[in-house]
């Protein structure tokens, strides 16, 4: 009859019978692939929402008629329009642009086609002609989009969250922490001028 032997670890911890010191044992990923993939484009899409909301808040109007008339140009080649548009309008769009991307790219999994991004500019990118109310609609889909990814990742989501936190990222956005400055600068003039001068106010 065959005798377990217990195995024991060198450096004097404990070890598991396999030979593998305790605690050091590889984990099991409990979160399946397509949820870990949905975490990334979840934070990316937030990532560009708060990018967008900020450009607004600094006094961009997305559908400008200088900024709109150039993008929508066809006889201006793509590098002199991106020089063109106004720095503001060029990181909006292009958070805009990767918005809808990463919405795409996780419903397809593949290559994202011109009718696909067309479809996906109606309905979350601000464009010329849109009105206060559609814009305002738009909103409301990149928020619907976002939560439904957010959800999609699941419990991996929060362990991604809570790990970026850990690592000494800020709990709070750049915008967020902008408005508290905004709100303290309502009572300290010297704050106040401060943030004029960097262009916050």
């Amino acid at each position: 009859m065959p005798v377990a032997v217990e195995s024991v670890n060198p450096y004097g911890g404990p070890a598991t019978a396999t030979g593998i010191i305790v605690g050091t044992e590889k984990s099991k990923d409990p979160f399946p692939k397509e949820q870990k993939d949905a975490v990334d484009f979840a934070i990316r899409m937030e990532n560009d929402m708060a990018v967008m909301d900020r450009m607004v808040k600094s006094g961009l109007d997305p559908v400008n008629l200088y900024d709109m008339a150039i993008e929508g140009a066809p006889f201006i080649p793509d590098f002199l329009e991106n020089i063109a548009v106004s720095p503001k309008y060029q990181v909006f769009r292009n958070a805009a642009r990767d918005f809808a991307m990463a919405k795409l790219r996780r419903e397809t999994g593949a290559q994202i086609t011109a009718g696909e991004m067309e479809d996906a500019r109606q309905n979350y990118i601000p464009s010329l002609g849109d009105g206060p109310m559609e814009l305002v609609e738009k909103r409301k889909r990149m928020e619907l989009a976002t939560k439904n990814m957010v959800i999609s990742a699941g419990g991996a989501y929060d362990k991604a969250k809570k790990a970026m936190k850990e690592s000494g990222k800020p709990d709070l956005t750049e915008e967020e922490a902008a408005d508290i400055l905004r709100e303290r600068a309502k009572k300290d003039p010297a704050l106040r001028a401060k943030l004029k001068e960097a262009g916050v106010l």
